[in-house]
């Protein structure tokens, strides 16, 4: 697991943690289609959550990870 932080408010809330699911060689090209959804819709929760926070720097990492663990706890 990466996590690329990019500069700027609205960016740094969309960090992007790669996620790719394992093919069935481990090559980690599996269904991307679904992992680029499930990325997607996680960074526009973070960005969601560092919105209701008020636009406060410096919980970028804190939002994405709670962005995450909603959006994957509702696919199980």
């Amino acid at each position: 697991m990466k996590l690329h932080v990019a500069s700027g408010s609205r960016r740094k809330v969309r960090a992007a943690l790669s996620v790719r699911d394992a093919g069935p060689n481990g090559s980690g090209l599996g269904d991307a289609g679904a992992s680029e959804d499930v990325h997607a819709r996680i960074a526009a929760l973070a960005f969601q959550l560092y919105e209701q926070r008020g636009r406060e720097e410096g919980h970028e990492v804190e939002d994405w990870l709670a962005a995450e663990r909603k959006i994957l706890a509702g696919q199980s």
